[in-house]
C-alpha cells in the first residue's frame, strides 16, 4: 500500500510541477557617456539544456567534468541572442568582462559603449526562448531617471529625453 501511494504521489507531481524559466539582466545605462554596463543572471541547468541541445555537449556546468568548451560556447550564444542598439542605427558591441557561477546560477558581467549620447535604447532579449516556451526574461535598467523593467521577453525600447526637469 505503502509503495502504491509513493508511486501515484511520483506520478501526480510530474504532472503538477511546473518549471519556472527566467533569466534576469540588470543594465546600468550612463545615457550622457554612452556606457552601458550588465549583468546576466541564468540558471546553469537550462544552460546546460543549450550546450547539449544545441552545441551537442555534455556541459556539467561548474563541476570536475565541465567541458573545456562550455564556457566559451555559452558566451557565444548570449551574444546570439541579447543584443543592444542605441540611438536607432548604432549596435552596441557588447564586450564580457567575466563569467561567474553562484550556487545554481551563471553570471554573464558585459560591457558596451556607445560613439553617442543614448538617446534610444532597444533591447533583443531572447535568452532561452529557442528552448523553452515559458521563458521568461527580465531586464532591470538603471539610469538617471529611475529604474524601468521589462517583464516579458524579445524587445524592450526605451527613449532619454534630453534636458528633463523636475517640476
Amino acid at each position: 500500500m505503502v509503495l502504491f501511494f509513493t508511486v501515484l504521489i511520483n506520478f501526480c507531481s510530474t504532472f503538477l510541477v511546473h518549471p519556472v524559466y527566467v533569466s534576469m539582466t540588470n543594465m546600468d545605462v550612463d545615457a550622457n557617456k554612452g556606457n552601458i554596463i550588465l549583468s546576466i543572471r541564468i540558471f546553469t541547468d537550462d544552460l546546460e539544456t543549450v550546450l547539449h541541445h544545441k552545441y551537442n555537449v555534455d556541459g556539467w556546468i561548474g563541476t570536475p567534468k565541465e567541458h573545456r568548451e562550455g564556457r566559451r560556447l555559452l558566451k557565444e550564444y548570449v551574444n546570439e541572442r541579447f543584443s543592444i542598439m542605441v540611438n536607432n542605427s548604432e549596435k552596441i558591441d557588447l564586450q564580457t568582462d567575466s563569467v561567474t557561477i553562484m550556487d545554481d546560477t551563471m553570471w554573464f558581467y558585459m560591457n558596451g559603449n556607445a560613439q553617442k549620447t543614448i538617446r534610444h535604447i532597444e533591447i533583443n532579449n531572447r535568452l532561452l526562448t529557442d528552448f523553452f516556451s515559458n521563458q521568461t526574461n527580465l531586464v532591470i535598467i538603471n539610469n538617471k531617471t529611475g529604474k524601468k523593467l521589462n517583464r516579458k521577453n524579445y524587445k524592450l525600447e526605451l527613449s532619454f529625453l534630453e534636458n528633463e526637469t523636475n517640476h
